[in-house]
Parts: C-alpha cells; structure tokens; sequence
C-alpha cells in the first residue's frame, strides 16, 4: 500500500514495534499509485516501489530519510527534495542473475523476495538494454550446450551467476561468469559466438567460486577473452572496471551525486582531505583537482590496484591510494596528518566503531558523508554529533528509480 491509501489488511505476523499485514483489497487509491510497467513487478520484488509515479517515489524517498535521521539519527535536519532521474529506466550499469534449471531447461532470472525461487524474465525495465540481450543469448547457449546450473541442495551442476558490467560513456561491455567447477562446456565456441555477435563485448572472464554460501564472486579469475576489464568516463576522468571492483551502478546519477558532494565542501586548493572506502578512487580522482592532496583508503586490493592505475590513467599525482582497513588507516594517519575534509562512502553497514573513533581524533573541520544505507548512515551521525559534530545540510539523490533504495550526502562540520 502506498501512504493515505485505505484497504482491508490482514495482519501476518505481530513484532514488538511494527506488525506485518498482507493486503487484501483496497478501499481508496492514492493519486500517486500508477500501473507498473513491467509485468513481474509484484513476483520479483527488485523493483519495490514501480507502482508509484515519479512525484510520488519523491516525497517517499524524501520523507524516508527525514523520518530516519529523526528516528535514528536525533537530527532533525531541513532534508531537500530528492534529486529525481529525467528517464528513470534501463540505467543500471552492472546485472548479476543467477542460474537454475526449471522444466528442464536453464533459466535465468532474479531470486523472488526471501526466496530460492528464480522468476525469469526477457526484459528488465530497470537493468541496461545491451546487458538484457547479453543475458538472453548467453542463457541460450548454455542450453544449447547442455551445460548445467549450480543446484545449491546437492552442490551439483557449474554455473552459478552471469555478471555483466556495462561502460555507460564507453559502450563497452564485460562478461562475467561465476562456477562453481574450473570448466565451462563449449567455451571457446560460445566466445566466438558472443563476440561476433555483440560487437561492444570487449572481455570476458570466468571466476570460480566453489563455495556452498550465498558469497557470489570468488577469488581465482581466469580471464577468457579480452584484457580483463573495461572502462568508463565520469567527470571528464577515465577509469579502470574490474570482475571485484565497486563502481556506482547509476553512471547518470552518479556524476550528481559526485558534484553535489564537492560542491557541499567548499574545497580549497589547499585542503588536504581523506576519501574513506574510496574503492576504485572515482571520488578522489573526481575531487583532486580542487586540493591539495587526496588520501583514498579501501580494504579490497583489486580496487585499490584499479584506483592507483586510475590515477596514472588521468595524469592525477595527488592522489595517493592505501589498501588497509579504514579504521586501521585512520589510526596511523591521525598521528602524524593534518587534514581538512573527510569523505565517507562505506559499504551498507556503515563506518566502523574504529574509523569513527579516529574521524573524531583526527578532527577534520567538516565531514562529508554519502551512504546507500540511511539507517546506519544516521547512526554513525548521531555518534559524531554526539562528539562535537554538527549536521548542517542533507540531499538524498535517486541512484536507483522504482527501488526504496536512496543515496544520501549529509554534511558536518566540527562546532566550536
């Protein structure tokens, strides 16, 4: 249901602060509810809130993040209107289906909600066009092949997932798939195929996961075709796209999201300023050019190997990129650094205890903080304000249409 609506609800399940309802018919509809455009819409669940219009997803996704940093946050900041998408459609950048076998043949799809069960699907409305016709063609030849999916009940069969990492500004496009063995059947011949026929196809690599949880990329990569990655453009910097790297699946809402950030800061030419999970170093390269030197720290050394390349790539030499445990950076560089601006954008679970512990040792004069989790974005908030911290200004931006998901930058700055 969407808020204001009336319907007649059963309630399912009774928890101590919220009960859970299924609804079973409505009464009265809200004139932001629309008809979703994809058929799977209610079976699937990626798509969580497509039934409501473009206005309607905005004052949801704006009083969302207002509500949470109130709730959980203690703040209660002036939260602007959530920064929409002109064509909020076939704009994710990356898509990773699994694999399974239903009536006999290979299907791939989505995992419906808490749930095993893969719903197929021809088209996603939400995923790029190039990677909805990879994904077909691809499903296709494993069937023609006879090569088998990965079963998780009895650990049988090969192929678990199909990643693909689509180049917005590049058009290029890479392969990706995810076994559980070391062999594919008819590898070779279905690489001619692919590459002949989709033309932006530029790499194709095999990463071999043989593990029985739900982790989904593994650690040994062979690369099949191709140089192994592919690359991108945003902010005028070109970067390197590897089989582990994290790159924004938004490439519209992202060069937004990046300036609304730098802008937030007012960045000096003589700043010195730390970017925390910096991944493959899309912010700090985005930033440099505006200070004095930029300090990127992630824990994965695929991405930090990719943001040292980035780097020399764009001819950026004051960068300079650690793999290390944020927390364990912040330690070490607090001891003997001045610095002027954090940059925090951290993994769903937000920032460790350690990192921001050591933010505050370190006492940088502002804090600009991106999240795709405002819950626990709002928790580490509330832990700064309660250290001296004042939040000053908050601008959610839609990163991902038709989801509840949102992409949040809450600046701070140090009260005297």
């Amino acid at each position: 249901m969407i808020v204001g609506e009336i319907g007649d609800i059963k309630i399912i399940k009774v928890l101590k602060n919220y009960a859970v309802g299924r609804l079973i018919s409505l009464i009265q509809t809200s004139p932001y509810r629309v008809e979703p455009k994809c058929s799977l819409f209610k079976q699937c669940g990626g798509c969580h809130i497509q039934h409501l219009s473009s206005d309607g997803q905005q004052d949801f996704k704006t009083m969302r993040v207002k509500t949470t940093l109130q709730r959980i946050g203690h703040v209660d900041l002036d939260v602007k209107p959530c920064i929409m998408m002109d064509t909020p459609w076939f704009y994710r950048n990356k898509v990773q289906v699994p694999v399974g076998m239903q009536d006999k043949k290979i299907v791939t799809g989505f995992y419906k909600q808490h749930t095993n069960e893969i719903i197929p699907y021809d088209t996603c409305y939400v995923q790029n066009e190039q990677s909805n016709q990879l994904v077909q063609r691809v499903k296709q030849l494993l069937n023609q092949f006879h090569e088998k999916p990965y079963d998780k009940t009895n650990h049988t069969g090969n192929i678990k997932h199909i990643l693909i990492k689509y180049g917005y500004q590049t058009n290029s496009m890479m392969l990706i798939f995810i076994t559980h063995t070391n062999k594919i059947k008819k590898i070779d011949k279905m690489i001619s195929i692919l590459t002949k026929e989709f033309d932006y196809l530029e790499t194709i690599v095999q990463n071999i996961n043989p593990r029985h949880d739900n982790v989904i990329l593994g650690d040994d990569i062979h690369i099949l075709y191709g140089k192994g990655y592919i690359e991108d453009r945003l902010l005028g910097n070109t970067y390197r796209i590897s089989t582990h790297s994290f790159y924004q699946v938004n490439p519209i809402q992202v060069e937004i999201l990046y300036r609304t950030a730098i802008e937030l800061a007012h960045l000096k030419q003589t700043d010195n300023v730390i970017d925390a999970y910096c991944g493959i170093g899309t912010i700090s390269l985005s930033l440099a050019r505006f200070v004095n030197h930029v300090y990127g720290v992630e824990v994965v050394q695929q991405a930090i190997n990719d943001a040292k390349e980035n780097a020399k790539r764009n001819h950026i030499d004051n960068a300079t990129f650690t793999c290390q445990d944020a927390g364990d950076f912040m330690v070490e560089f607090s001891k003997n650094q001045t610095i002027d601006v954090v940059f925090v954008d951290p993994p769903r679970k937000g920032c460790s205890q350690k990192f921001l512990e050591q933010l505050v040792e370190l006492s940088p004069k502002k804090v600009i903080y991106i999240s795709c989790d405002v819950a626990t974005q709002a928790r580490d908030i509330a832990y700064l304000t309660s250290q001296g911290y004042q939040a000053d200004y908050c601008q959610p931006v839609d990163m991902f249409p038709q989801t509840h998901s949102i992409e949040n930058i809450v600046r701070l700055f140090l009260a005297n």
